[in-house]
């Protein structure tokens, strides 16, 4: 549970203050900020009994933190020394850290596959099922993670001292609004180029399959790396992808 934190007045009157606005040249809402400040909007007061209670000091509403749905249809990917799983924990902490809210799915697909008799190749209708239950209008991003299956050359990069693990964006086209959810993956593919072009792989459309993304147009693939990429170099990646999606989400 989160501590209240009391808003006294002087706090809006030093936000109002003439000297402020002089000295730091803004003219700002002073509720506005104290709620980007992440201060609650309370204040000691006491009632006609002298009985101290709290009260409501403005009624904005707090600023709404961008939302990611993070899965793995398939789950066991793996790298040298890791999997895609391990991948995706380390972007949801990435992420988090920034303020953005991320659930990551934990369900355990391949028993999931097991329970229903079905193959590997209908891991989809796992992943269907799962994003359906997560459908919000509050949910900015639904992100697939995949590792790729190309050799060590193709799938690696040298920026600088560091080693990266490429990345791809992937567009099923076998839905008739596919194009939204290229233009998702075309704006982050532009963030990612502008740190390094060398870094993406660019985006992929496969017309013989929809990946889930007629359920929606926030709905993208990524892969990263392949089979041969350490942890490491994966991790290099992710740093720059998880930024790269931070400043998409605050457009």
């Amino acid at each position: 549970m989160m501590d209240i934190v009391y808003v006294r007045k002087v706090d809006k009157d030093f936000l109002m203050h003439n000297d402020f606005k002089r000295i730091f040249n803004v003219d700002i809402n002073p509720e506005k900020w104290l709620l980007f400040l992440s201060f609650n909007r309370y204040e000691m007061v006491t009632n006609n009994e002298n009985i101290p209670t709290i009260k409501p000091v403005f009624n904005e509403t707090p600023l709404k933190k961008p939302m990611i749905y993070l899965y793995n249809t398939h789950q066991t990917e793996e790298y040298k020394d890791s999997n895609i799983y391990e991948a995706s924990k380390y972007m949801k902490d990435l992420l988090e850290a920034k303020g953005t809210l991320v659930t990551l799915e934990e369900t355990d697909i391949a028993s999931e596959l097991k329970k229903n008799n079905l193959a590997y190749k209908d891991s989809y209708k796992i992943t269907r099922e799962l994003i359906l239950k997560h459908m919000s209008d509050d949910m900015a991003l639904y992100i697939d993670l995949h590792r790729d299956s190309s050799n060590y050359e193709a799938s690696t990069i040298k920026i600088g001292d560091k080693s990266y693990a490429k990345i791809m964006f992937v567009i099923g086209g076998k839905h008739e609004s596919f194009n939204e959810n290229y233009n998702i993956a075309e704006n982050l593919n532009k963030l990612l180029k502008n740190y390094n072009n060398k870094l993406s792989r660019g985006i992929f459309v496969r017309q013989s399959s929809s990946y889930n993304q007629d359920l929606s147009s926030n709905i993208i693939l990524i892969e990263i790396g392949g089979p041969d990429n350490s942890f490491e170099e994966v991790k290099n990646s992710i740093d720059v992808l998880s930024e790269i999606i931070y400043q998409f989400l605050g457009e």
